[in-house]
């Protein structure tokens, strides 16, 4: 009797740790599926770099245009910052309008293949003068690695 209760227990706790594995994968994958979503540029109002809000830019592509754009007609950015690290320190660049700053361009044709980069705390001005975020207000890219 014994014998059968201790595998009935095994058993039961075996199937619980299971079930708990698949939940916690399920969340996981939920949350990276979250952490990708893309955003829908027919309702988002998106900044965007370049053409892009995320992912890979060549190094060579990085200064093509010299500022942010957004993907809504009527709007217009009225500032933004730039955020990257080099080595172990923090960096950070103000603009007051849509354009890169000269220290932003500098600091952008610094930055090494694999490096990361961000623009953040974008905020834009609706006709009228209101001002808001965007709802997709941070890019994060990074320098492409060159074959």
């Amino acid at each position: 009797m014994k014998k059968i209760f201790i595998t009935l227990a095994l058993l039961v706790a075996g199937t619980c740790f299971v079930v708990a594995q698949n939940n916690n994968n399920n969340q996981n994958n939920q949350n990276k599926n979250k952490q990708q979503k893309m955003p829908d540029m027919q309702k988002d109002t998106v900044a965007l770099f370049q053409g892009h809000f995320g992912g890979p830019i060549k190094s060579a592509d990085v200064l093509k245009e010299d500022s942010l754009t957004i993907n809504k007609v009527g709007f217009k950015i009225i500032g933004f910052s730039l955020v990257y690290k080099a080595d172990t320190t923090l960096s950070k660049f103000d603009s007051k309008n849509n354009k890169l700053t000269e220290a932003m361009k500098t600091a952008l044709k610094t930055l090494k293949p694999g490096q990361n980069f961000s623009f953040i705390n974008v905020r834009v001005m609706v006709k009228g003068g209101t001002s808001l975020r965007p709802t997709y207000d941070h890019i994060d890219m990074f320098i492409e690695k060159e074959n």
